[in-house]
């Protein structure tokens, strides 16, 4: 026994003392504190809290971003609590790194510091009117239209379509933006900007990786593109400035038990896990097991975009004049939540990490039962909203042992599909997965990935690597961490060959394609109105309810007296109905239809079922009932679109001039323009031809 005396330090590791390297992980659930020593892979200290994660409305997600603050500090003092233990203090850490969940956008008041509106989560899907408005500014309304440009469709996923909701129907984001004392900004922004001092200075900043997921960053400039932000309404003063990965970006100045530390590593938490997975060449690639999978593909200094359904993202940039290194992702819905399914939907099992394995091990394969779990649609490469889960090849003798090994399959099956289109898309083939993930632990599902994809499989033994992936960035900043020496560290992991044959593996695959073909089209999707043009069937009004164009029992009757008539037939005040519109006129349609089921596939293959008809370009219909859009390019349709400007009562107010021109409100409120009445939409005309007790013309 060795005896301490009072005042001695306890030792460190190996007897020797290195630098620390601090790590801020906010995660979706959690918030986590690490600290690792510089270049070793294994934690040395660390504490978690589980986040509060509100839903207000189905397919609504909110985070408290005062939360997220507290816990940071909360962890960070009991993570560096326990390094007195250790054999070292709060001064050893030199430097700190952050990771976190992306996507997940927050707006807040520069001059207050206070949130206008909790943070609204990655996975949330209320933007899909939101979604609808952009797709009609674009040409042939196609979600790929900005892939060339941002590497990401048009999808409630990414935090232009959250922060362009925010301004439209949140009265505290508005008013923030008209006094210029907005700003948005990714989970990354909000801890900067408060950790270096808030109101007092704060640095309003973020990365490349986390500005990739936006939708608002160029992918060759690595800069906001003013195209995007215009054709979103995001004004670029609002948005932080754009960092690489890895530089000295400030010093912590909250007062808390960081303060003075330097901030220097940022990465988006799936980026930072291929870092710390030791991807850090072209064709490596690695996957996150988690409710869902995330697989990341190491594409270097070359964007590659895909046209197999994959996103094209920044994977790092390790330093100010470093390159750019992108990658290709892919994303499956379902995985461990298809364990779950199992366990509270059909009770099949009771623990879902003991039981899985144990009682799919009971048989050596599924039977020929496989099982698609495309509960809410399939994700990449598929985008299929419409498909549904299916379990097919059921026999007399199929058991629950084999419904289970089907489910573990089924994620090794999703992660194949990906691979095989990352191949199409850069033609360079896989020679190792790496993977981490709570469902990693295991050992059955490893195997049976490696003899399901044909390579070998690498598993981390430590189940997060998000941490240890921006410690390394971070150190690397400083000069404590050297990212070349990294590259050909060997980080400890377990090893799954595959034990079958070619022939084998894709046969099985073949059978797999064949059950996902039988789960798509179950799910009739419900075509969005702003995206048909489509006027609504005259069933859905009850026979006892009036008519839109009736002045009885209708609020448009009381809108229209407080309107006074135009003096003659050439043309009428159209800014005051404006005023009246969008909202007021919403009382048309007296009865809400039940709402469809809607997932954040919810965007994806709008047009699937549409037919030519529709869009005008067939040869059947008649000249008159074509669309005669004539859509030339997206900067003129964004150009000549008047703007909508808030007055001081909140009011909507039409401006006709740039966005770059100062605006200064009317006097009244009222802005006035006369324009003929040939050239006013039928609704208005309808409301005029009520003024002046004419027939239309």
């Amino acid at each position: 026994m060795v005896i301490m005396n009072e005042g001695d330090e306890m030792p460190v590791r190996d007897g020797v003392k290195r630098s620390l390297v601090g790590v801020i992980d906010d995660g979706t659930k959690t918030v986590r504190f690490v600290i690792y020593e510089a270049e070793r892979s294994e934690e040395l200290a660390s504490y978690q809290l589980d986040k509060t994660e509100a839903q207000p409305q189905e397919g609504w997600y909110e985070q408290d971003p005062r939360e997220i603050l507290h816990h940071i500090k909360t962890c960070a003092e009991n993570a560096v609590d326990q390094l007195t233990e250790l054999g070292y203090s709060k001064e050893d850490i030199i430097t700190l790194g952050i990771t976190n969940q992306r996507e997940t956008t927050i707006a807040w008041d520069k001059f207050t510091g206070e949130p206008l509106h909790p943070a609204i989560s990655w996975n949330d899907i209320r933007t899909d009117s939101t979604v609808d408005a952009i797709l009609a500014k674009v040409p042939d309304r196609n979600k790929n239209y900005l892939k060339n440009i941002s590497g990401l469709p048009i999808s409630p996923y990414f935090s232009a379509l959250k922060m362009r909701w925010m301004k439209d129907n949140i009265k505290a984001v508005r008013r923030a933006s008209r006094d210029k004392r907005l700003l948005f900004g990714t989970v990354d922004s909000w801890i900067v900007w408060n950790l270096t001092g808030g109101p007092l200075g704060g640095l309003h900043i973020t990365d490349v990786t986390n500005a990739s997921r936006t939708l608002l960053m160029n992918l060759e400039t690595l800069n906001w593109d003013p195209m995007l932000c215009r054709l979103f309404g995001i004004h670029r003063d609002s948005l932080p400035q754009i960092h690489s990965s890895s530089e000295i970006y400030g010093t912590v100045k909250d007062g808390s038990i960081l303060n003075g530390i330097r901030i220097s590593g940022i990465l988006g938490n799936q980026q930072s896990a291929l870092v710390g997975q030791n991807c850090l060449q072209a064709g490596q690639a690695k996957n996150t097991y988690r409710s869902g999978c995330f697989l990341l593909y190491n594409t270097g200094t070359r964007r590659v975009q895909s046209t197999h359904g994959l996103l094209t993202t920044v994977a790092y940039k390790l330093g100010p004049n470093a390159p750019a290194v992108y990658a290709l992702e892919g994303s499956i819905a379902v995985a461990g939540g298809a364990m779950k399914f199992l366990r509270d939907n059909l009770k099949l099992i009771k623990d879902v990490a003991q039981d899985t394995e144990h009682i799919a091990g009971q048989v050596f394969s599924t039977g020929d039962v496989y099982f698609v779990p495309a509960l809410n649609g399939l994700y990449a490469p598929y985008w299929r909203k419409d498909a549904r889960g299916i379990i097919c090849g059921l026999t007399a003798f199929t058991t629950k042992n084999h419904i289970i090994r089907a489910a573990l399959e089924a994620v090794c099956f999703q992660t194949r599909d990906i691979l095989e289109a990352m191949n199409k898309d850069c033609g360079m083939p896989l020679s190792k997965l790496h993977v981490d993930g709570k469902m990693t632990s295991n050992d059955l599902l490893m195997q049976l990935q490696a003899d399901l994809v044909g390579i070998p499989v690498l598993r981390a033994q430590s189940w997060d690597m998000s941490a240890l992936g921006v410690a390394i960035v971070a150190g690397h900043s400083v000069g404590v961490w050297s990212c070349d020496r990294w590259r050909h560290h060997a980080t400890p992991t377990d090893t799954f060959l595959p034990t079958t044959t070619d022939d084998d593996r894709d046969a099985r695959y073949t059978k797999w394609k064949m059950a996902v073909q039988r789960s798509l089209g179950w799910a009739s999707t419900k075509k969005s109105i702003t995206m048909t043009g489509q006027k609504r069937k005259p069933s859905i009004y009850a026979g006892t309810l009036t008519p839109p164009d009736s002045r009885k029992n209708s609020d448009v009757a009381q809108i229209i007296d407080e309107i006074n008539p135009a003096p003659d037939d050439e043309g009428i005040d159209i800014e005051e109905l404006m005023q009246h519109s969008a909202r007021k006129f919403s009382i048309f349609v007296p009865l809400k239809l039940p709402k469809d089921e809607h997932t954040i596939l919810d965007d994806a293959e709008y047009y699937m079922n549409k037919k030519e008809c529709d869009y005008g370009m067939c040869q059947c219909c008649k000249p008159e009932r074509k669309l005669q859009t004539n859509w030339k390019t997206i900067e003129e349709i964004i150009e000549n679109e008047p703007e909508i400007i808030f007055d001081s009562e909140d009011q909507p107010q039409v401006c006709e001039s740039k966005q770059d021109e100062a605006y200064e409100p009317p006097v009244g409120g009222v802005v006035k323009k006369r324009i003929h009445i040939k050239r006013i939409p039928a609704i208005f005309r309808n409301i005029s031809n009520k003024f002046t007790n004419t027939s239309p013309t």
